[in-house]
């Protein structure tokens, strides 16, 4: 009799091993995603489109899950943003050209460091690339920061920047990657026009 209980005791601490193990396996494989990370992964795959300007043609690549804003609502030539929003976060990709007022690529690099509070830089040959925390009209924007790529082309740049939330910095590599390896002009399509 006893040895029945001890064998049915040994049964039981089996079956509760088994239903203890099969529920943590359960729990850690449907453990849900950062929305951070779901980004990252979105991006990661998606196609890339490429916006070329009609009056300066120059080219900017941008994830095709991200929405275009109209150029009727621009207010000058040369501009274009891109844009991405949920509940978390805005991610913002523009594309402008402005004057360039510098003598030099470094007089440039250093004037728009100050202006815009940059706190990395990045001098080039014919470009230099900043980051550092977001400002707008001159007020912090908490918890977003920039990455931005200035190209120059005689009395003009070309820019492409990224605005993001911090906690998003981990998760937006190719987008970095894009700004970064940007030309301007993609000679492909200037062929074609």
């Amino acid at each position: 009799m006893i040895k029945g209980k001890v064998r049915k005791l040994i049964v039981l601490i089996i079956l509760s091993i088994i239903l203890s193990v099969s529920i943590g396996f359960v729990n850690t494989s449907c453990k849900i995603k950062p929305q951070e990370e779901l980004f990252g992964d979105e991006l990661a795959i998606a196609p890339m489109k490429t916006y070329q300007d009609k009056d300066f043609g120059f080219t900017v690549r941008y994830p095709s899950f991200f929405i275009k804003q109209p150029d009727s609502l621009n207010d000058y030539i040369g501009y274009a943003r891109f844009s991405y929003a949920d509940h978390w976060a805005n991610i913002i990709l523009e594309s402008y050209v402005a004057k360039n007022y510098s003598r030099t690529l470094r007089l440039g690099m250093d004037s728009f460091t100050k202006a815009l509070h940059a706190t990395r830089h990045h001098l080039g040959k014919n470009y230099f690339i900043l980051s550092g925390p977001q400002y707008e009209n001159g007020s912090y924007v908490d918890g977003y920061s920039f990455y931005s790529k200035y190209v120059n082309n005689g009395k003009l740049w070309f820019v492409y920047t990224v605005v993001y939330p911090n906690s998003y910095h981990n998760y937006i590599g190719r987008l970095f990657y894009e700004i970064k390896q940007w030309t301007v002009w993609d000679n492909r399509l200037i062929l074609n026009r």
